[in-house]
């Protein structure tokens, strides 16, 4: 019951979502590098709840959506459907962080983080100079 209720909240909240979200990998390296912005890539599996909590958190929360926006390009990927090579993905969500030289800067997030944790988790890799 819980899933379905998380299913249907982030299906409501998808259709007014307030990230902006890149097509795909390389669309998002692309658009970061001509917008001076750092890369965001969440990696996700369908039916992974814990996903959905963190898509809430970048879709819902205002600060949270707002700053990811604004200072970087953000992609979903799918690891059923998209065998990223070069990203560890011991579980889902997981959230690595990249230069605009698509280069990995500090840690990747390996949990699903609320609106402040998540907040902070960004201002610390945007002020990162790498």
């Amino acid at each position: 019951m819980y899933k379905l209720f998380l299913t249907l909240i982030f299906v409501t909240v998808s259709l007014f979502a307030e990230t902006n979200w890149a097509d795909d990998y390389k669309s998002a390296l692309k658009e970061a590098k001509s917008e001076q912005k750092k890369v965001m890539l969440f990696f996700i599996k369908e039916g992974c709840a814990k996903c959905d909590e963190m898509l809430w958190t970048m879709n819902s929360d205002k600060n949270v959506s707002k700053y990811i926006n604004s200072n970087f390009v953000a992609v979903e990927i799918d690891i059923e459907y998209d065998k990223r090579e070069g990203y560890k993905i011991y579980s889902t969500p997981t959230v690595y962080f990249l230069n605009t030289n698509a280069e990995q800067i500090g840690k990747a997030v390996v949990e699903a983080l609320g609106p402040k944790g998540f907040l902070k988790k960004l201002k610390e890799v945007e002020n990162t100079k790498k």
